[in-house]
């Protein structure tokens, strides 16, 4: 016969679980265990009772060690960093050479900004696991996170040969390119996630980057690629800012008037067809479009600054106004 309290335990935590307790009854651990194999299927919530059910089960060992693994995950994802630094060293005190192990709690420290203690473990993780990508993307995000973006590049780099098909490392490792300022290697790894990926995300992810180095034919080609997969406001807007800053302020125009059909409300859509005006000759439909910037978000300081000077230079307004260009910041995404 059970233990009643163990009973009344289990009871509660299926509970918790929203699982039928007759079925899982039946299953016992086994089910369990299988459910919290896939940290996905449920609420977070949710999952931390069956993972939960199975840490505290007889379960064999490598399945109480991984649920303590996805239980930490989904900790750090509902923001319980000391819960999932403590379910890490309970998964490392259980299994001392698990790599995964090693990395959810390097993960729970760094969370913890307990950087040192994190690298010790992705050290360690690594040594056992030289060949897992994840290992060093893990770390590399480490490194990210203490703004030692080199480091990151290299780790990311070593997860990118080891798996040149994972499209987060690319992803991580563009951005930690962009912070040492090699964009001329964002629009490599950017080419890469796009042959893997075709996504109109990617495209103006691309495009956005050539824009930043004036190569605005080709970026107005990624934005192209972009709006034919998906006609979104933020990549007009993009498009926009291309035509604008190449002197094609009819074009811009267009763009800013379909992403404000597709997005009302878009100040910065306001904002950058006011400077395509104010450029093109036209200021008081320059004027509207700030004025109607504004009143969407009083707080958007290059709309109320091209606003005053517009007034303030009223006088010489069909002249193009020197050094004041669309905001490259006009994403939405």
């Amino acid at each position: 016969m059970g233990h009643p309290f163990r009973t009344l335990f289990l009871c509660a935590a299926l509970a918790a679980a929203s699982l039928p307790y007759a079925a899982v009854r039946a299953q016992g651990a086994a089910e369990a265990a299988a459910t919290c194999a896939n940290d996905d299927t449920l609420p977070p919530e949710q999952m931390l009772g069956i993972c939960g059910l199975v840490i505290g089960s007889t379960a064999a060992l490598p399945d109480r060690v991984h649920a303590l693994i996805v239980r930490a995950g989904l900790q750090l994802r509902l923001e319980q960093v000391d819960l999932a630094v403590a379910d890490g060293d309970l998964a490392v005190q259980l299994d001392p050479l698990s790599a995964a192990a090693l990395e959810a709690r390097g993960k729970a420290l760094a969370a913890g900004k307990k950087f040192d203690r994190a690298l010790d473990d992705f050290d360690r993780a690594i040594k056992l696991r030289p060949n897992e990508a994840q290992l060093f993307a893990s770390r590399a995000a480490t490194f990210a996170s203490m703004h030692e973006n080199r480091l990151a590049v290299r780790d990311y780099t070593e997860a990118v040969r080891l798996d040149p098909n994972r499209v987060q490392s690319l992803l991580d490792r563009a951005a930690a390119y962009a912070k040492v300022k090699r964009f001329d290697l964002v629009i490599d790894d950017q080419s890469d996630i796009i042959r893997l990926e075709p996504t109109a995300e990617h495209y103006d992810a691309r495009g956005q980057s050539y824009a930043r180095n004036n190569a605005y034919g080709r970026a107005i080609a990624d934005f192209d690629a972009a709006i034919r997969l998906e006609p979104k406001a933020s990549y007009f807007v993009n498009r926009g800012n291309s035509f604008s800053l190449s002197g094609a302020y009819d074009r811009a125009i267009t763009d800013y008037t379909t992403a404000l059909q597709l997005q009302p409300e878009l100040a910065m859509a306001y904002n950058n067809r006011g400077v395509a005006w104010r450029d093109k000759g036209d200021p008081a439909r320059a004027l509207a479009d700030f004025d109607a910037a504004v009143q969407i978000d009083s707080t958007l300081d290059i709309a109320l600054r091209h606003r005053k000077q517009l007034e303030k230079y009223r006088v010489a307004a069909r002249r193009p106004a020197v050094g004041l260009h669309p905001s490259a910041d006009a994403s939405t995404r």
